[in-house]
């Protein structure tokens, strides 16, 4: 039925196999790409409250559900750079790419901001059976002050570039409850 449908509009419009063929693979293309770029953002999304949610609890967990949710947790957060590769391509590439998005990789990628969230979650899903409440209290505050005051922001800013190039409303990365 679509199919007639389009039959009919391109015979409307006088189009021909030859004129108007182009036009449909470009929009079917970029279709597609809007589609998986928006996917890329809304896991993003997803990630990161993830990410925030253990962030926000983990210092009321026994030392066990801490390590267990620890080890989820960070797959999360490097699930995140799958996420961020994909939209760099999208951003980064080509003859002009977005500033700001290429100063958010520079921040969550040159000034290790990123890593430094990811060897915080590393160590707890290591040590995190080990440490103190005081110890796990610290661990989280210096997670915190990393990803809420630097990564987060910047993820913020690949989500207003795809909100930007798709025309919706822009998505936000998820905070934990405790970010100061």
């Amino acid at each position: 039925m679509q199919y007639l449908i389009t039959a009919a509009i391109v015979l409307a419009l006088g189009c021909n196999i030859v004129t108007c063929a182009p036009h449909f693979k470009l929009t079917a293309r970029q279709s597609f790409q809007d589609t998986q770029t928006l996917a890329a953002a809304e896991n993003w999304q997803t990630d990161t409250g993830t990410v925030s949610q253990f962030l926000s609890t983990a210092e009321s967990l026994d030392p066990s559900d801490l390590v267990s949710q620890a080890s989820t947790t960070l797959s999360a957060e490097l699930d995140e750079l799958t996420r961020k590769s994909f939209l760099d391509l999208q951003f980064l590439q080509g003859d002009n790419p977005n500033p700001a998005v290429q100063a958010a990789s520079t921040v969550l990628v040159d000034q290790g901001t990123f890593q430094f969230v990811v060897n915080g979650l590393q160590g707890l899903a290591d040590n995190g059976a080990n440490m103190t409440p005081d110890d796990v209290t610290a661990a989280i505050q210096s997670i915190n002050a990393d990803r809420c005051g630097s990564v987060l922001p910047a993820i913020d800013q690949y989500f207003l570039a795809v909100g930007q190039l798709l025309g919706t409303d822009p998505l936000t990365a998820i905070r934990p409850t405790n970010c100061s």
